[in-house]
């Protein structure tokens, strides 16, 4: 995007009580995990989410996507992933976040910081996630981001091959589309 339709849209507000879906046909969430002996990426668009900006210029968000959506090109170690963070009895992987834009309600120049909880195999963690916003062509909003989660203060057993169990952190990138519901 180029930078003069950057600066026109920071002169631009969000609506106050502008509500925002994700559109899931341009977003992505993907996972990386690392073991010793190689390094696992996993990716779904099966992605729910709102974001809903008030007249104070905070922004409410909620993010989920189903732990059963996740792919990462091996079908088994797929089947292993999900009995790792038990998907039957916790099907989704949910982000609800505040941020706040100030009064002017206008997006950042720089990555806003989102205040808010990762909830991983039914365990509820704080996190802090740095985001990245910009205007596409179309009118909708790409938020991008990356944040770090720990296996073991979710609870999840991590597993391991030949022994050696996987890292602790699972490395977390996404890409997501907000369209603005009318």
């Amino acid at each position: 995007m180029t930078r003069s339709l950057f600066v026109l849209w920071l002169a631009l507000a969000l609506p106050a009580g502008g509500s925002y879906r994700v559109d899931a046909a341009g977003s992505r969430v993907e996972y990386t995990i690392v073991h010793k002996l190689h390094r696992v990426e996993g990716k779904s668009s099966d992605i729910e989410g709102r974001a809903l900006v008030k007249g104070n210029g905070t922004v409410q968000a909620m993010v989920r996507v189903p732990v059963a959506s996740f792919r990462s090109g091996d079908g088994n170690r797929d089947e292993h992933m999900l009995e790792a963070v038990e998907a039957g009895k916790y099907p989704f992987v949910v982000f609800k976040g505040v941020a706040n834009l100030g009064p002017e309600r206008a997006l950042p120049a720089g990555p806003l910081e989102m205040q808010g909880e990762v909830e991983l195999h039914g365990v509820k963690r704080p996190i802090v996630v740095p985001l990245s916003l910009a205007l596409q062509p179309d009118g909708s909003i790409r938020g991008r981001g990356s944040f770090e989660v720990s296996l073991d203060a979710h609870g999840v057993e991590r597993p391991s091959l030949l022994f050696v169990k996987i890292e602790d952190h699972c490395h977390i990138d996404f890409e997501l589309t907000l369209r603005e519901e009318r």
